[in-house]
């Protein structure tokens, strides 16, 4: 649940210069996020290593 929250809040801290009427994240933005949010990387850390999609 802290990785999920941690994408969340990476989309919503990038998106906070940017809203607008009609704004709406990129899925680039969100590939980031899941990138970025510690998740992918806490399962390599724990030997569950994810298989690439």
């Amino acid at each position: 649940m802290e990785s999920f929250a941690r994408a969340v809040e990476i989309v919503l801290k990038d998106s906070e210069l940017k809203d607008a009427p009609g704004y709406c994240p990129t899925a680039a933005l969100w590939a980031y996020a899941v990138q970025h949010c510690g998740y992918v990387q806490s399962r390599h850390a724990t030997g569950r290593v994810l298989v690439t999609a």
